[in-house]
């Protein structure tokens, strides 16, 4: 299970994290909305695997075993936080926060120069994007770009609810992924877009995914290098992409904690740039007296357990560091530049 820093997270990818052609993208874009909504996945088990072909099945169970910790520990999962650092091509690194929630919430927070923050979001229902540097108002993702962060958001990916209708999985064989032999697995959604897993058939962890950007008809590699296990889930910390073969970003994540009582309106559109468990905004749209008890905050979560992959001290053990390192000012505005184009 990755955090895909594709569309920012996923720039060319984080419009990414931060993801087809335009004709595709007007007829697909209400389906990929729809594609995996929270009425949908209370009437499907994540892990049912009747009726689907006995090959696929058979990696799917280990998978599901191995990966997640089988269908009772996942089950006590409700969301998960993610935090790290990205590196871009001209070398900058740059820090970010992500939150998911199931079935498909996404919320991804990248920290520029001066507070500036880039967010990328998806409620379930509506794909929207805040660049501070910009406007304080949060306004829609472009429709392609919509496409491709909706199919990333999905929390858990698109190997669980194998017998959702109109999903296909296929086994396609396997294939060597570095020094690794892998699993195949082709997942057709139900607006056509295709998500392509390579699964080790040792510890059954993902090893690769390969998706085709709805937008620009790329295909991205994301390849991880690291995995580790947090409560039970394999969680990649250090994932690299490549677009069509160049490379694009490499994440590393620094910590991952699960079940911080995200609540849905946290990824919504007037939620902007907050950033969950921390001190409320006193926004009026953000409406509930009892809303913020027993929620703490992400230093509290962090100092008390959460799992740490023995990087560099993050965001939130200095607040309002930015990780521009030895950049001068005309380079760090092309940057945010850059960001705010993906």
């Amino acid at each position: 299970m990755s955090f895909n820093f594709r569309s920012v997270f996923c720039a060319p990818c984080f419009a990414l994290v931060l993801s087809g052609c335009l004709a595709f993208a007007g007829f697909a874009e209400d389906r990929a909305v729809a594609a995996v909504g929270p009425e949908l996945v209370q009437r499907i088990e994540p892990m049912d695997l009747e009726g689907v072909e006995s090959r696929v099945a058979y990696v799917l169970r280990r998978y599901y075993e191995n990966a997640f910790g089988g269908a009772v520990n996942w089950d006590t999962i409700e969301s998960i936080r993610f935090e790290g650092t990205l590196r871009l091509p001209q070398g900058a690194v740059l820090s970010f926060v992500a939150f998911k929630k199931k079935p498909d919430y996404c919320k991804i927070v990248l920290f520029g120069a001066g507070g500036v923050r880039v967010v990328m979001a998806y409620d379930g229902v509506d794909a929207w994007q805040l660049n501070t540097a910009e406007s304080a108002q949060p306004v829609a993702m472009p429709p392609v770009e919509a496409l491709n962060f909706i199919r990333d958001a999905a929390t858990g990916g698109h190997l669980l609810y194998p017998t959702q209708p109109e999903k296909r999985i296929e086994l396609l064989g396997t294939r060597r992924v570095g020094e690794e032999t892998c699993y195949d697995l082709r997942v057709t959604l139900m607006n056509g877009q295709q998500v392509t897993y390579a699964i080790n058939m040792q510890s059954y962890a993902e090893r690769q995914q390969i998706v085709v950007n709805a937008g620009t008809g790329e295909t991205e590699v994301t390849t991880h290098a690291r995995t580790a296990e947090v409560d039970g889930l394999l969680i990649p910390t250090e994932s690299t992409m490549t677009v069509d073969g160049e490379f694009a970003h490499e994440v590393r994540l620094r910590r991952v904690a699960v079940n911080l009582g995200l609540m849905p309106w946290m990824f919504s559109r007037p939620s902007g740039a907050y950033i969950p468990g921390s001190v409320p905004p006193p926004a009026p749209e953000l409406e509930g007296e009892g809303i913020w008890q027993g929620l703490q905050s992400d230093s509290e979560v962090l100092r008390e357990g959460a799992e740490s992959f023995g990087l560099e001290p993050g965001p939130f053990e200095s607040p309002g560091a930015t990780r521009f390192p030895g950049l001068d000012a005309e380079t760090k505005e092309s940057i945010l530049d850059d960001i705010g184009k993906l």
